[in-house]
């Protein structure tokens, strides 16, 4: 009895002894699943990083987008070249906009507006422009306030090559960058208006009934003085004009026509300085001679000698 009493204690032991074993065992093999269950959070964790640092870099791209699109634009003029939409612009105007250190100025043919904006994303935001308070013509008085509403509006943009596109849904703008020296000058025809003198400070209107102007092509340049017409060269830089002997025609000149020909004849030689910005009147030219004393105003006219532009040669005679 006392070895079958030891036998069963011996069974029974090894009976538990499995039984630890096989609970072990159990355990051992539920591991790997937590363990699985971990890595797959591990894993939704990843992607979720992943997806914010994708998001947060499309979010970056954006911005760094409009920041792109600013420093491209900084310290440009840029000339709208097409309105489309609701608004007709008026004939002979001109519409611009200047970008500068998160400043913006932008004249319509009138007033100058000037105030803070931001690229926002695709969006352009000038929500208070002050302006100056001249009197002007009434429709350029409307295309002033028409401009600062379109700019207040918010709308969007593109710039591509120089070209910048903003529509607010109703009407466009599309602007390129505004030409200077010879592109300027030869765009159009330039009609004598002012004629000025004593050390620049006196600007004497031209009589009305006295027409003189001047076409620029191709490095010359055509004069009409009102009563002798003629041509030469015309060096044109950014800000300097420099003009060879003017062949002229000799006809006697009495009378308005002759104090118009001998201010003009005075200005035009050798090196002048001249500047083209917008005025109540147009774009307007004022060339000084070299002493910076006396000097010519004109106004853009695209019809003065633009019949006279297929040849641009003096042919003088007596």
């Amino acid at each position: 009895m006392t070895w079958k009493t030891g036998t069963r204690r011996v069974l029974l032991a090894t009976t538990a002894v499995a039984l630890v074993s096989a609970l072990s065992a159990c355990a051992g093999n539920s591991t790997p699943a937590a363990g699985s269950s971990s890595s797959s959070s591990g894993s939704s964790s990843a992607s979720a990083s992943a997806s914010g640092k994708a998001g947060s870099a499309s979010s970056s791209a954006a911005g760094s987008g409009a920041a792109g699109a600013a420093a491209d634009l900084a310290g440009k003029t840029l000339v709208a070249k097409e309105v489309t939409g609701s608004y007709t612009t008026v004939p002979g105007s001109t519409i611009s906009i200047t970008f500068e250190n998160g400043t913006l100025a932008a004249r319509a043919g009138c007033n100058n507006m000037f105030g803070q904006y931001t690229m926002s994303g695709n969006v352009l935001n000038a929500p208070q422009l002050a302006s100056t308070m001249m009197a002007c013509d009434e429709a350029l008085m409307k295309q002033d306030t028409w401009l600062a509403a379109f700019l207040a509006s918010s709308p969007t943009w593109t710039y591509s090559g120089g070209t910048l596109t903003l529509t607010n849904g109703t009407d466009t703008i599309v602007l390129t960058e505004a030409p200077t020296g010879a592109a300027v000058l030869e765009d159009t025809g330039w009609k004598l208006v002012g004629l000025i003198s004593q050390s620049g400070s006196t600007v004497s209107a031209v009589d009305p009934s006295v027409t003189a102007w001047l076409r620029f092509a191709n490095g010359e340049v055509l004069v009409n003085a009102a009563c002798n017409s003629g041509s030469g060269t015309a060096k044109i830089t950014d800000t300097t004009i420099t003009f060879g002997p003017i062949a002229m025609t000799m006809r006697a000149c009495v009378g308005p026509t002759q104090d118009v020909e001998q201010a003009m004849n005075a200005v035009l030689q050798g090196a002048t300085t001249y500047t083209v910005k917008d005025d109540r009147s147009g774009t307007l030219l004022t060339i000084m001679a070299a002493d910076g004393k006396t000097g010519l105003q004109l106004t853009a006219d695209a019809a003065v000698g633009a019949d006279a532009m297929g040849s641009m040669t003096a042919s003088p005679t007596s």
